[in-house]
């Protein structure tokens, strides 16, 4: 193979009874270019080795298969995968989830081909839960064909992280300079790159259920399955929100301030009210007081609430 369009990334760690599913999927995808596919199989202690072993005898030889010495953990197996990929564009899948249209690639990287001003392409998705059933529940993903910041602020996704194509070099050089002004501990990283994307350029959202999300709240070791909402996980939101605005100011226009100023303050407000109590109101009302559009930033998180809550009363999916 040459030098491959697009590079697919496949972090893996006790995924055995999803990964093959997961692979097969990928390599049914039809397109006109050349794909590559790393995967790093981080040092399973289920039969993950054993069966990706099995699989790379059958599958295409775009399939690079990587079976680390050691276990890196997930932060490191993930930034070693995005080192080693080439493509102009960029996959980041997870190991138990899979894709049920074989012109998905195809579509989005077309897509981008021809759109310049567009940075990623997400698409909808379907959830199943730990035994691939299908779960009632959505995905708190976009509805309109483009993402903006106001959809953002209500806690919407463009589309799960595993549905997008992103221009590979520019997302890389965007989160260096989000990461080297990052003051939390931890946070999503779809949600970082929901608000990075949208300062980078448009954001499309393709209104069709391509990919299926697999939706695991225990025993598993992905975030859902370990959230606890705890003093932690406040700190770090408004620390995260701190981080929004400090990278907004430095490479976002107007409003992209606006915006994660909105979404600074919501966390703090969401954390000054809750029983984890972080600040009291009024040092936040203090600060709202020293920025423009005072009052709208004091109203964030009610004005969050009641449109979730509308949401809500219509049937649709949120966080």
């Amino acid at each position: 193979m040459g030098q491959p369009l697009l590079s697919v990334l496949i972090s893996v760690y006790n995924h055995e009874k999803y990964i093959e599913e997961c692979l097969r999927s990928i390599a049914a995808q039809k397109t006109t270019f050349d794909f590559e596919v790393l995967v790093g199989e981080d040092c399973s202690t289920d039969g993950t080795r054993a069966l990706l072993q099995r699989l790379q005898a059958e599958l295409p030889s775009n399939f690079v298969f990587l079976f680390r010495e050691q276990n890196m953990g997930a932060v490191a197996n993930g930034e070693d995968l995005y080192a080693r990929s080439r493509g102009k564009y960029l996959v980041d899948f997870e190991g138990d989830d899979f894709m049920v249209y074989e012109g998905k690639f195809q579509q989005q990287v077309d897509f981008l081909e021809e759109h310049p001003e567009y940075t990623v392409v997400y698409t909808n998705c379907s959830v199943v839960g730990n035994e691939s059933e299908p779960l009632a529940e959505g995905y708190p993903q976009c509805l309109d064909d483009d993402y903006s910041y106001k959809e953002n602020f209500y806690s919407v996704l463009p589309g799960h992280s595993g549905t997008s194509v992103c221009r590979r070099e520019e997302y890389f050089a965007m989160r260096d300079k989000f990461m080297a002004l990052k003051s939390y501990g931890f946070y999503p990283g779809d949600r970082r790159n929901a608000f990075m994307f949208l300062t980078m350029g448009k954001v499309r959202c393709i209104q069709q259920p391509w990919s299926v999300y697999r939706h695991v709240t225990k025993g598993g070791s992905s975030y859902s399955a370990n959230l606890k909402k705890d003093r932690k996980f406040a700190e770090n939101e408004v620390e995260f929100g701190r981080t929004l605005v400090a990278f907004a100011d430095n490479y976002g226009d107007a409003e992209a301030q606006h915006w994660a100023r909105m979404n600074l303050f919501r966390f703090r407000l969401r954390w000054c009210f809750s029983s984890v109590k972080l600040e009291r109101f009024g040092v936040i009302w203090r600060d709202a007081r020293k920025e423009q559009h005072s009052f709208a930033l004091l109203c964030s998180y009610l004005r969050w609430g009641c449109v979730l809550l509308t949401r809500v009363l219509r049937g649709r999916t949120i966080v």
